[in-house]
């Protein structure tokens, strides 16, 4: 295993698929890059980072490796300035941060792998990627430290209409390890915002049965898996 990557990184790591070039959108120490070079993953491997003591970080890691001439890093933000490129890796980030990087580089819809690690708002980045379009091929999710964190992987395939239950797991989520404890989790965290935002009186009978069938509906698929 590659220096203190992590259950969580390592997954990131094994979900690339070979390609040509591969960006690591917020690098930090560059261990996703690292993985990518020595495993011959990609034949050109891009570590960007917003900023620069984390950038100087994965240098210091990329030269130990003596990787210096495979991976090159850039100082951005996000994805600005960078040409299109076959795989982008962002992961670490949340819901939200992610979704501003996709939609400022337009050629992440052109013959491009997203994976992505989402630490929060992944309701929102699911949605977000099914109505840009994305299709998602692949989800899983790992456990590090008592967290269980999904990993997406997705690419533009001009879009398709999605259930409601697709925002809180992706189809091709329900067969992955761990994917019980995952919608546990979720139908857990759904059910006590119902009953506090019900106990404060904030919801109206078209907002609570809509809480209650999606409840019921996650409920169900669960006992599926």
């Amino acid at each position: 295993m590659e220096k203190s990557i992590g259950s969580r990184l390592l997954c990131v790591a094994e979900s690339i698929p070979e390609c040509r070039t591969l960006v690591d959108c917020g690098c930090d120490h560059g261990y996703v890059s690292i993985y990518a070079a020595r495993n011959g993953i990609a034949e050109r491997i891009t570590a960007s980072d917003i900023n620069r003591g984390p950038l100087d970080n994965a240098e210091k890691e990329i030269a130990a490796a003596r990787l210096t001439g495979k991976i090159k890093t850039v100082l951005t933000n996000g994805l600005d300035g960078i040409e299109h490129h076959d795989c982008v890796v962002i992961a670490g980030m949340g819901g939200e941060t992610i979704m501003d990087i996709i939609s400022r580089a337009e050629w992440t819809k052109e013959d491009c792998t997203l994976v992505l690690q989402p630490m929060t708002k992944t309701e929102l980045l699911r949605e977000y990627l099914y109505n840009e379009g994305f299709g998602i091929t692949d989800e899983k999710f790992v456990s590090e430290n008592g967290h269980l964190y999904c990993v997406i992987i997705a690419k533009h395939c001009g879009g398709a209409g999605y259930e409601p239950f697709e925002k809180y797991i992706s189809r091709a989520g329900l067969s992955s390890p761990n994917a019980d404890e995952y919608m546990d989790k979720i139908i857990a965290r759904l059910a006590y915002e119902y009953e506090r935002k019900c106990g404060a009186g904030a919801l109206s009978d078209e907002e609570k049965e809509k809480s209650e069938m999606l409840i019921a509906s996650l409920s169900k698929m669960r006992r599926t898996i």
